[in-house]
């Protein structure tokens, strides 16, 4: 692998382990269409995103049919420049609900306010299992990586 898309792998995974938000991609549960919704997202040691939802909401809804899902990631939009050229990522994979002590405890370590909600009975953790990591790191820089070699990277 050449230095640049080394590089670029490295920048990728931590913006993906420092997530705080992304924006959830599923497949519509009443149109077959794709949806996008803005999500609080946690990443776990093995870089598994982890997300708190409501199945009064349409992305839970899609996951519930089809758990097929992408999440996207990217640092804080510049106003002075063109956005397109900033790193951003997309992780592609499937999502399962969980009841997982230590899914529920990362996530609320990166979101403590949500503990205030966690536990209502419409509301589940979900972890993805991440298979795929897109990486637009520039301008001409576009790599596509399977989620070994991203765990893998230093």
């Amino acid at each position: 692998m050449d230095e640049t898309k080394r590089e670029s792998l490295v920048a990728a995974k931590a913006m993906l382990a420092a997530a705080r938000t992304a924006t959830l991609s599923v497949i519509d549960p009443d149109t077959g269409g794709p949806f996008g919704a803005l999500v609080n997202v946690a990443v776990d040691a093995d870089l598994r995103p982890i997300i708190l939802t409501s199945t009064l909401s349409r992305h839970t809804q899609g996951l519930l049919k089809d758990a097929r899902a992408s999440i996207m990631v990217h640092g804080e939009l510049p106003t002075d420049r063109d956005p397109l050229t900033d790193m951003r990522l997309t992780v592609t994979g499937t999502f399962t609900k969980t009841t997982d002590i230590a899914a529920r405890a990362c996530y609320l370590q990166r979101h403590p306010y949500a503990e205030l909600y966690a536990d209502f009975g419409d509301f589940a953790f979900w972890h993805m299992q991440p298979e795929r990591l897109y990486v637009v790191a520039g301008f001409g820089r576009v790599y596509n990586f399977d989620m070994g070699a991203v765990r893998a990277a230093a």
